[in-house]
């Protein structure tokens, strides 16, 4: 809720991200169950806190998670772990991204686990940890087929003999990999497996061993068992949204975030009358439309334009015309025919559950021709959230 500075009376927004905390607690339990009958996972789980936490709200997630018993977070880069330990977050916190030398400093100072696949960060935040007096912990990223950051298969091992032998302040503590088609081509990610297990062995054999071998993002948690690895990256599925369909049979979560609009405007225009920029759409018929204060400066898409439907009076009604920058244009004439029109001030669900009907993230996806990753993430900071832990 926002303050008026004038009178220091409450303005509700009128258009808001709902996050339940209860929901994410119950989303953690579940996935540590999973975690431990699938895999060898004896060190826990990471959950992925980047982005915002998904657009959830980094601080409010972390102490959630923290709350529950969660010890190591994983973030995209330097400034999202500044962010946690500024919030005076203690727990070990990897960062994905492989960084810039000149950030060492900042990874030192503030406790920081580095991703490293390039000789110079190595030796650069050796240089730095030397001069500190103390030792930093690195996780060592190798590309097994996702074609973006890491080291090659090939180039692995003596990637991290040189490491060991002249980094001396460097702590090898981990090595993890990732999945790209892990929810489209079984055979490809089983592979990935098995060459990633080699190149494990590999530098078990020469004396290099890790205190955490990671791979399994939310797909890699929720569908390929292994013994290999003793730590899972869950990032999506931490949310209560799911990566595929066939995870629903195997672990039951509850959606972290709704979003809701409050209607602002309604009005009838006359049949062949056009809505909004271009006229996209044209009403067939005398229309009741509603108008909501939520467009593409809060995340919600474009691309929903003429697509997408909200609940209000627990009814689908459509989105007609294109999505603006502050509002969109909702046909509630089904509602209006039934003796139920709206009222200004009514809210409308987005995103969620009204009465007995729902929308969920994944439905505004389709509509929107992305992924639900997309739909969450780009929910920006001019739409409030509203937190509860009922």
């Amino acid at each position: 809720m926002l303050k008026n500075l004038q009178t220091e009376t409450v303005i509700h927004p009128l258009s808001w991200a709902h996050i339940d905390l209860k929901a994410l607690e119950h989303n953690w339990i579940q996935l540590t169950k999973l975690a431990a009958a699938n895999m060898a996972y004896n060190a826990g789980i990471m959950p992925v806190i980047k982005a915002d936490a998904y657009g959830h709200g980094l601080i409010p997630i972390a102490q959630t998670l923290s709350d529950n018993g969660c010890k190591f977070f994983g973030v995209s880069n330097v400034q999202e772990g500044l962010a946690l330990r500024e919030a005076g977050f203690k727990q070990k916190i990897l960062l994905f991204e492989s960084t810039l030398p000149q950030e060492a400093h900042a990874i030192a100072r503030e406790n920081l686990t580095a991703t490293v696949c390039t000789l110079d960060l190595a030796h650069q935040l050796d240089e730095v940890a030397g001069s500190l007096g103390q030792e930093i912990p690195v996780h060592i990223k190798i590309d097994t087929g996702m074609g973006r950051l890491g080291i090659s298969e090939e180039e692995a091992l003596s990637f991290c003999q040189e490491i060991q032998q002249k980094c001396k302040s460097l702590k090898l503590e981990g090595v993890y990999t990732h999945f790209p088609v892990a929810d489209t081509d079984r055979d490809f990610t089983f592979a990935q497996m098995r060459r990633f297990r080699d190149i494990v062995f590999a530098l078990e054999n020469h004396f290099i061993s890790f205190s955490y071998v990671h791979a399994g993002n939310s797909m890699g948690l929720g569908d390929y068992k292994s013994e290999l690895f003793n730590c899972a990256r869950p990032g999506l599925m931490l949310y209560g949204l799911y990566p595929s369909t066939e995870l629903k049979t195997k672990v039951a979560l509850k959606p972290v975030m709704s979003v809701k609009s409050r209607i602002i405007f309604v009005k009838t225009i006359k049949k062949g009358q056009g809505i909004s920029y271009g006229h996209t759409f044209k009403a067939k018929d005398d229309t009741t439309i509603a108008v909501l204060p939520i467009g593409y400066s809060n995340g919600y898409l474009r691309s929903l334009s003429n697509q997408a439907f909200v609940l209000i009076h627990g009814l689908r009604c459509p989105v007609v015309g294109r999505v603006t920058m502050d509002q969109i244009i909702v046909d509630v004439s089904a509602l209006a025919l039934s003796g139920k029109l709206p009222c200004i001030g009514e809210e409308a669900i987005l995103i969620g559950h009204q009465k007995d009907q729902s929308i969920c993230c994944d439905e505004v996806a389709v509509w929107g021709q992305t992924i639900s990753y997309e739909i969450v993430c780009s929910l920006g900071s001019r739409l409030p959230r509203i937190y509860s832990n009922e």
